[in-house]
């Protein structure tokens, strides 16, 4: 009886160890074209979502896309989120690279886990949404519709800076500018 049990936690173990291996194995080679950025995709499933998401709970979701470009030294890394390979995209070339292929290069997508959690707020296509978005962003930003704005942004701005800037020997800024 001994002997059987031995064997069979042997074989448990060899069959975990071997389920295990080829867990990251494969996860690893997600990313092995010779042309990707440099990122870890952390975790097996995880990814880096929990540290994406802690940086977010501490009111900081910047930090973790900082961290990365500080860490890897490029504007674009990878990493895994919701359980999906990424790669970030940062910086105005970055933006530019992306604005400007309209959707022929990138396609904007939704995870499956978020598919299967929000249903009925993906069934519209995200190319429609982007077309839409594209069509009404220039109105808001032509020459006439921001010299409207001036007067409204001038206000705002006189009253924030009488109500916290005014007659004060220091001026504490870095809490203001995040508002």
């Amino acid at each position: 009886m001994e002997h059987f049990l031995i064997s069979l936690l042997i074989l448990l173990f060899f069959f975990l160890s071997l389920t295990l291996f080829i867990l990251f194995h494969n996860h690893k080679s997600l990313f092995s074209y010779p042309n990707t950025p440099p990122g870890a995709i952390g975790l097996p499933i995880l990814g880096e979502s929990l540290e994406f998401l802690s940086s977010g709970w501490r009111g900081h979701p910047e930090k973790f896309i900082f961290d990365r470009l500080n860490k890897y030294k490029s504007d674009v890394f990878k990493t895994s989120i919701v359980g999906v390979p990424a790669a970030i995209f940062c910086g105005p070339i970055c933006n530019k690279f992306l604005f400007s292929n309209e959707n022929k290069l990138v396609t904007p997508w939704w995870p499956d886990s978020v598919n299967k959690i929000f249903p009925s707020t993906t069934q519209t296509s995200s190319k429609e949404e982007a077309k839409k978005l594209k069509k009404l962003l220039p109105q808001f930003l032509k020459p006439e519709a921001l010299q409207r704005y001036i007067g409204i942004m001038d206000e705002l701005a006189e009253r924030h800076f009488n109500s916290f800037w005014k007659n004060r020997e220091e001026v504490l800024v870095f809490p203001l500018a995040k508002r």
